[in-house]
């Protein structure tokens, strides 16, 4: 089951993208010849040109002093109609494709779709998959939709959440309902791993001057789609006190980046360092992961729903490796692998969902080697 995509937009880009090849004076130029040609019409003189004097005694001082006067009408005409111009627009890099601009035209031009449940039915159905597809969840699915529903009753459309943390042991799924979530409720997605460094770059972007200069991972992700509300997954937030050597883990990279985007009255007025100029960023859904509560920086916490996912229990474990089995598995091996994870979960050892994921891929090939 899915979630019909809505079809509303609205305004992420406030300034149009102009080439860095179109310099101001090339702007300026063409609308002078073109106020040139029509000057006469424009800019009708008060007196009659029949006071040119002869054709060769060369034009009259009053002339000249007509024709002086008119030129600074024209120019002064032009320079604000320039300036009119270039104040609603924004430069782009010169390194930047021109697939990329036409991109950011499009948007700027069309706005942004706001995809996800336009209506209470497609926000109960979204909540019934989700839960359908990972029950120990249920709280954070039953928390999107109140959401939802919430926004669908004060007239919005579209997926959207207040940003989360989903806190739990290596392997009980948290990134697997994020991606869930994007996917039943059809918005792109992102996932921005902080382990692999740089996270903070990739949330905010990097200015010009660098070698590594881009806007970051929310801007791009809404440029190439057109979407406004993505699902953006930062996974083991824990690990952000360590990004830039933060003795409090309270001033990092990572941290900075997040609290201009999570706030959704400061995300709405963001500035990309890369482009140079603000990018509504208040429509996207972001979902943090963290394995350990105690090393999530404060001000995260501060400005996120926090979850704590259990799933040691062993009917959400049989359910899971039932999905991930499918039709390769005999009812006797569902039976002992059932069997196998309730000994373990009584043990006080449940498997992870990766362990059970692993489990039932083995399952499948062998079940294919047998048929060939």
């Amino acid at each position: 089951m899915v979630v019909a995509m809505t079809q509303k937009r609205v305004q992420v880009l406030h300034k149009k993208p102009l080439s860095a090849s179109l310099a101001r004076s090339t702007v300026t130029g063409k609308t002078n010849t073109a106020f040139v040609k029509r000057w006469g019409r424009m800019f009708p003189s008060d007196e009659s040109r029949d006071d040119c004097g002869d054709i060769f005694d060369g034009p009259s001082k009053e002339w000249r002093e007509r024709n002086k006067r008119e030129n600074h009408r024209i120019f002064r005409a032009v320079e604000r109609l320039v300036d009119q111009k270039f104040r609603s627009t924004f430069e782009v890099d010169k390194n930047i494709s021109d697939t990329s601009v036409k991109r950011m035209h499009h948007l700027y031009t069309l706005g942004a779709r706001l995809a996800g449940p336009e209506a209470a039915e497609s926000v109960y159905d979204l909540a019934a998959v989700l839960h359908a597809q990972a029950p120990w969840l249920a709280e954070v699915s039953t928390s999107i939709m109140n959401q939802g529903l919430a926004h669908i009753v004060a007239g919005g459309v579209g997926l959207r959440f207040d940003p989360m943390i989903l806190v739990g042991s290596p392997g009980c799924g948290k990134t697997h309902f994020a991606r869930l979530v994007a996917e039943f409720a059809r918005t792109p997605r992102a996932i921005i791993d902080v382990g692999a460094g740089g996270a903070g770059f990739r949330i905010a972007g990097v200015e010009h001057g660098w070698s590594s200069a881009r806007s970051g991972v929310p801007v791009e992700l809404i440029s190439e789609t057109a979407v406004a509300n993505p699902v953006i997954v930062v996974d083991e937030v824990c690990k952000a006190g360590g990004a830039m050597h933060s003795a409090d883990r309270s001033a990092t990279s990572l941290t900075t980046s997040l609290l201009q985007v999570l706030e959704r009255s400061s995300a709405e007025h963001f500035v990309c360092p890369f482009l140079r100029t603000r990018f509504d960023l208040s429509h996207v859904n972001w979902i943090l992961t963290a394995n350990y509560e105690h090393q999530i920086p404060a001000p995260l916490l501060d400005r996120c729903q926090v979850f704590r996912v259990d799933v040691s229990k062993p009917e959400h474990l049989v359910a899971f490796f039932n999905r991930a089995a499918g039709d390769d598995a005999e009812p006797g091996e569902l039976e002992r692998v059932g069997a196998f994870i309730e000994e373990m979960c009584d043990a006080g050892r449940p498997p992870s969902l990766r362990q059970i994921g692993r489990l039932a891929k083995t399952l499948r090939a062998t079940r294919r080697d047998m048929l060939m």
